[in-house]
């Protein structure tokens, strides 16, 4: 659901370019589909090794970076739209890789706030106009909220979007479940049940 928001506040239309900073998790896995079957023409993801870039190409990533943004020399070196999970130090560089009149979304901040002097670069790309907006789907009324989870989930049932689970643990394993997504262990979603 974060996903479908975060992509419709980008604005994101067929042709473009997308970056999904933080793609491993459910929100970025979500994202790469979403995008790709949006018709964005490149869909790049960061990501911690190479096999998690498998995986995602198999979702609908065409182009897999590492975590600083570094890729193969067919990698767009601009893009029209960013989708971040992750936030942190790192923002700022990946808010430099978005191309005249770029839109970036930050929906997670799991590595932490932006640097202190995130307001002052993002000023100074002010001649670029680019958009910078961040997305809590608490913003979000409830029923459009409902509307899209019934969506997805009618597309999940028809494979038409894939869910990706990474785990199933019982609920008494819920403070190993969180442990292993903060340190980056989780592709997907760790679903817990009583």
């Amino acid at each position: 659901m974060v996903a479908h928001f975060a992509l419709d506040r980008a604005r994101l239309a067929p042709g473009e370019r997308v970056l999904v900073r933080g793609a491993a998790g459910s929100i970025g896995i979500t994202a790469v589909q979403l995008a790709a079957r949006g018709g964005a023409s490149a869909v790049a993801v960061t990501t911690s090794s190479a096999e998690r870039g498998a995986r995602l190409r198999d979702l609908g990533a065409t182009h897999v970076l590492d975590r600083s943004g570094a890729g193969g020399p067919d990698a767009p070196a601009a893009f029209d739209v960013v989708i971040d999970v992750v936030g942190g130090p790192g923002l700022p560089h990946f808010l430099d890789r978005l191309d005249t009149n770029g839109r970036y979304v930050a929906v997670g901040v799991v590595a932490g706030q932006p640097p202190a002097d995130f307001g002052t670069r993002l000023l100074d790309a002010f001649r670029k106009s680019l958009t910078f907006a961040t997305f809590s789907a608490d913003t979000v009324p409830a029923p459009d909220r409902q509307a899209v989870r019934s969506a997805q989930f009618a597309d999940a049932a028809q494979g038409a979007l894939r869910t990706v689970v990474h785990e199933v643990l019982p609920l008494d394993q819920a403070a190993s479940a969180h442990r292993a997504m903060d340190a980056g262990e989780v592709f997907g979603r760790v679903v817990l049940v009583p």
